[in-house]
């Protein structure tokens, strides 16, 4: 019983677990249909997602509008930035349901490099 306790822990905090992603120039940002954005670049996959290299945050994040002119500016500037992930969502419009990306949440983090 106590291992089993062990591993029920250890699973439960290994998914609330974040990661940072590969800093990365911006090198497309598309609004996806008032639910958020989707940014391009060459991020890798920290969250262990089904889609690599692109970044989505969605509309509700407490820092929406921030984010976007953060992102706009690096984008424009061609600084990297640094998200650090700690979901795999779907944005359906993008693709099929059981396909996710690395998402920036409430409780993330975004670095900007450089």
């Amino acid at each position: 019983m106590k291992y089993l306790i062990t591993l029920l822990t250890f699973i439960s905090l290994s998914s609330l677990a974040g990661a940072w992603s590969t800093p990365a120039v911006p090198t497309r940002i598309d609004l996806e249909r008032g639910n958020g954005f989707l940014i391009y670049g060459k991020f890798g996959n920290a969250g262990g997602c089904t889609i690599p290299d692109k970044i989505y945050v969605k509309i509700n994040h407490p820092q929406y509008k921030e984010l976007y002119a953060t992102v706009l500016a690096a984008y424009m500037g061609g600084k990297r930035v640094q998200p650090y992930i700690n979901d795999c969502i779907t944005a359906s419009w993008y693709v099929h349901p059981t396909t996710t990306f690395n998402t920036l949440t409430a409780i993330g983090s975004l670095n900007i490099m450089d």
